[in-house]
């Protein structure tokens, strides 16, 4: 019993690892994607989830700039 709850745990703390890797990097390239221009709301939002793993989250969820938008 023991050595499937352990198993178990092992593939959780993995997928968890990965969701916030994946998540970290994705938002990293946002952050590239962002134009660095006047009405910074892009670049602080991307920064912060650069700056604190947990955020990004969350910040990965942002849209890019507005003038990089298709209509």
């Amino acid at each position: 019993m023991k050595n499937k709850f352990a198993y178990i745990m092992g593939v959780v703390s993995l997928t968890v690892i990965v969701v916030f890797i994946g998540a970290w990097i994705y938002n990293l390239n946002q952050l590239l994607d962002c134009d660095f221009e006047s009405d910074y709301k892009c670049e602080v939002v991307h920064i912060a989830g650069v700056l604190i793993p947990p955020v990004s989250l969350v910040t990965v969820w942002f849209a890019v700039d507005p003038a990089k938008t298709v209509d």
